[in-house]
């Protein structure tokens, strides 16, 4: 998507005017309103500076801004009531790079990546909460569930064997994947919003998906 310079301005501000609110809202120390849609600008300058001069330009940037946010540090490590915390520091950098997307045309990408942190910063509570509950067993299923992910699907051959192909080994086991991965959307809204509210929403979401899979997951959970 091309987008004049003026028009990458205003996405970056806008999208560091919401982060910077979230802070504002949660009293931090290092950065809010003012400061965030400063670094969303500061990075789209770098992104267009850098097609004349180079890359050098956005990592010099970076590294200043980084500089900027261990000072900011040292100076807040002398209040005796200062909680450790990297939370703002890494949500600046996170930005800064929001706004070089938004010069190299990743216009979408940088909108949901700048939505994406205002709400993880919002909901610190809740996701907090979560983690606490989730016990070694469900943690176990966690880590099985990435595993058959990130590790076994991407080995899979991706074609067919037998008669006509029929057997796609990918294919199949994608539709494992499918299935124990809405049994986990479903935990997790039983986690959230509770028994009746997570099982309405599981089905909604899984049945968005595979309503196939859905039933298959649910009939597992009742049995």
């Amino acid at each position: 998507m091309e987008l004049t310079l003026l028009h990458q301005l205003g996405i970056a501000l806008g999208l560091g005017l919401l982060v910077g609110l979230q802070r504002e809202r949660a009293a931090s120390r290092i950065a809010g309103i003012r400061t965030f849609p400063l670094i969303t600008g500061l990075g789209v300058l770098c992104g267009v500076a850098a097609w004349q001069f180079g890359g050098w330009i956005v990592a010099a940037g970076l590294v200043a801004l980084a500089a900027l946010t261990v000072t900011a540090n040292a100076l807040r490590s002398r209040s005796p009531d200062t909680s450790p915390g990297m939370t703002t520091e890494v949500a600046a950098l996170v930005m800064f790079m929001v706004g070089v997307a938004l010069t190299l045309g990743h216009v979408l990408a940088a909108i949901v990546t700048g939505a994406a942190v205002a709400l993880l910063l919002h909901w610190k509570a809740p996701l907090h909460a979560f983690a606490e509950k989730i016990g070694p067993q469900e943690f176990d299923a966690l880590m099985r569930f990435a595993l058959i992910t990130l590790v076994i699907l991407p080995v899979r051959p991706d074609h067919g064997y037998g008669p006509y192909a029929i057997l796609h080994p990918r294919r199949i086991w994608m539709m494992v994947e499918l299935i124990v991965g809405i049994s986990m959307a479903g935990y997790v809204a039983l986690k959230l919003f509770g028994a009746k509210l997570g099982t309405l929403a599981a089905g909604v979401l899984g049945g968005l998906f595979s309503s196939t899979a859905t039933t298959v997951s649910y009939s597992r959970r009742s049995a």
